[in-house]
């Protein structure tokens, strides 16, 4: 089985859909604890086979599709994942966004490249949203620079909010929305991004 065409091209990285093809590489790249340690406890650790498995399945069935991975423009293997959550009732202009790569992809730019793509490309796609919103847990410092480099804004602090491995933490809430987007060679990009790469979409 051929993997998913790309929705975005990033310089030297595809975003796109899960397919069982990603099974090996997203346990690969996950099956680490300074991975889990920032995420939801949904994320596993360890995170064998068999969880990535289950994820792939889940995630290429939704509709519509909102969990992607991050994948190598050179051979399409998976070093991590990006996705979208929306919300409902009086919440259904806002998405939740998040993402995280293999820790031998870190400090390259690349989650930086891939939020703000993807950023633009839920405004596109998803015309009824306002904002789009990301949390952080205290001490995740290169998760907060991706996010202001990516043009989001520290909104507030919800303190002692989560508790992660026996730790409770504070969160911190970052937040970006439409208004702040601007056509760019005919795509839209987050203005405020420092880095402003030329994404093709595919449609």
């Amino acid at each position: 089985m051929e993997a998913p065409t790309p929705i975005i091209e990033l310089s030297n990285y595809f975003i796109r859909p899960f397919y069982p093809g990603d099974v090996e590489a997203i346990s690969k790249e996950g099956n680490n604890p300074e991975i889990a340690r920032w995420l939801r406890n949904r994320f596993p650790d360890p995170y064998t086979i068999e969880d990535a498995k289950a994820w792939i399945s889940i995630a290429s069935s939704s509709s519509p599709i909102l969990d992607f991975v991050i994948s190598r423009r050179e051979d399409n293997v998976a070093i991590g994942a990006i996705g979208l959550k929306a919300r409902d009732d009086v919440y259904y202009r806002t998405m939740e966004i998040g993402y995280w790569l293999g820790q031998d992809h870190w400090g390259k730019g690349i989650a930086t490249e891939a939020l703000s793509a993807m950023t633009a490309w839920a405004f596109e796609n998803f015309t009824h949203v306002l904002r789009l919103e990301a949390e952080v847990y205290e001490g995740n410092d290169g998760s907060q620079r991706v996010l202001v480099k990516a043009g989001y804004e520290l909104e507030g602090r919800r303190k002692k909010a989560v508790e992660k491995n026996g730790i409770v933490m504070d969160t911190l809430n970052f937040y970006l929305e439409s208004r702040f987007l601007y056509k760019l060679d005919g795509l839209s990009h987050a203005c405020k991004c420092e880095t402003l790469a030329n994404h093709r979409y595919i449609t």
